[in-house]
């Protein structure tokens, strides 16, 4: 199910309260190597100022100079991050060329470009022949050097201050991330940079939730199927049982819990479980069991719990095997209660596709509804692709291939060769294992 892991971006943690948040994705070798650990820690910076509580702030980079040269940045982890690609990196020029043995000439990125401080090319002279850089990449990852300067900045991340539960009478529009933050009242996301920061982590918790929700942006005009239909059907029948058993005490005696099961896990796991509490606003009197199994879940910085209780109606639980071993833990299996989703699996990618057919036959058993994302358009195809090869006479389509509209808003880059890009959530689609056999009779 996993390929070999990439090179995580190094990081630093200040607090042992704090989860470590790494993602292990794939790029052109199966993984793609993300960290998250910038999110909510700074460096230790120079400058001391007040903040609206009265303490001390240490600000390393004020917010009208965030951008610096890698190499030059006051910020520790981006001067090893820019030395890192320098050394495993490569110059897209020289990998155009050729040696007189025939093989590429990929030496090592030296020069930084000046309008991204990122290490690109090997000199100069490259970085000038080079028009594609300039025309597609360079304000991707000058944006990509903003940000992360912005988190590692010292200042207080006030767009990490969440709401906490919806008003019954406000309805929430998952229409959009913008109407999403509106609708439940995120006052403190006031910049496109505020929103990439959010996004990048609320796009796993959001993602589940817009699926769910009776108000969701998949509906028969918008990708979902007949057969998604009546999965999803199944599903919000469970949970407005929830809300009528409030007032109804046999309901209540008798509600079983939504079980979400991510498969593969990896950073959705290590995010800090607070963060889960937005899918419980989005259903708020359902009891939702969020299970998070894969070899690489890791559920806390000592792996010693493997079940959280966030809230009286939101429990984590953590099991670090495949599913397809760890099946008889979770039977039976109901599709009126259970739905299952996979984030950016990895399914088509040559090295995974094995460890995943045993999975996927096991799932397509539960005739439960599975979802998946892809982190761009090729990822996504590569999947459905490996699917409908290996699968298509035992599944039906619950959503047909689209953009996901609570993707992450923010680009991550390989370390190996900044082209390669990822966008956590991309896109979505959904599958279940058929729930009857037409045979054709001539």
């Amino acid at each position: 199910m996993s390929a070999s892991r990439g090179i995580l971006m190094p990081g630093r943690w200040h607090a042992h309260s704090m989860r470590t948040l790494v993602a292990h994705t794939t790029f052109g070798s199966g993984r793609r190597a993300i960290s998250l650990k910038s999110l909510f820690t700074p460096s230790p910076p120079s400058d001391m100022v007040h903040g609206s509580s009265g303490k001390k702030q240490r600000i390393l980079v004020k917010p009208n100079d965030l951008f610096h040269p890698l190499s030059k940045s006051p910020v520790k982890e981006m001067r090893e991050k820019g030395a890192l690609i320098q050394q495993h990196g490569c110059c897209t020029t020289c990998v155009k060329e050729t040696t007189a043995a025939g093989k590429p000439a990929t030496r090592e990125p030296k020069f930084e470009c000046p309008d991204c401080g990122y290490p690109t090319h090997c000199s100069e002279p490259h970085w000038k022949q080079d028009t594609t850089h300039k025309e597609e990449l360079c304000g991707h990852l000058r944006e990509a050097n903003e940000d992360e300067h912005d988190l590692r900045s010292g200042r207080t991340l006030r767009e990490f201050e969440f709401p906490s539960a919806q008003l019954p009478e406000i309805v929430v529009n998952l229409s959009s991330w913008d109407s999403y933050l509106y609708t439940r009242s995120f006052t403190n996301i006031n910049s496109n940079r505020a929103m990439r920061h959010v996004s990048k982590v609320l796009t796993y918790p959001v993602t589940i939730g817009s699926v769910l929700h009776q108000y969701s942006p998949f509906v028969l005009s918008s990708g979902l199927t007949p057969e998604g239909l009546k999965s999803m059907t199944a599903l919000r029948t469970t949970i407005k049982e929830h809300d009528l058993a409030r007032s109804e005490k046999e309901l209540a005696m008798q509600q079983m819990p939504l079980r979400v099961f991510v498969l593969g896990a990896r950073a959705e796991a290590m995010l800090p479980p607070h963060l889960y509490l937005q899918l419980a606003y989005l259903l708020p009197n359902s009891p939702v069991h969020v299970y998070f199994v894969g070899p690489e879940c890791i559920p806390a910085a000592d792996e010693a719990r493997s079940t959280i209780v966030v809230s009286s109606r939101l429990v984590l639980k953590y099991h670090k095997s495949y599913f397809h071993d760890a099946i008889w833990n979770f039977a039976p299996f109901d599709p009126y209660t259970d739905v299952f989703f996979m984030f950016s699996p990895g399914i088509g990618h040559p090295r995974a596709r094995p460890g995943w057919q045993p999975t996927v036959e096991k799932l397509l058993e539960t005739k439960c509804a599975v979802f998946a994302t892809g982190f761009h358009e090729r990822d996504m195809q590569a999947d459905v692709r490996a699917l409908r090869e290996d699968f298509s006479d035992k599944m039906d389509w619950l959503l047909e291939p689209r953009e996901n509209p609570f993707a992450s808003l923010k680009r991550d880059f390989g370390i190996r060769n900044l082209r390669e890009w990822a966008i956590s959530n991309w896109g979505i689609y959904g599958f279940r294992g058929k729930r009857y056999e037409v045979q054709r009779q001539e």
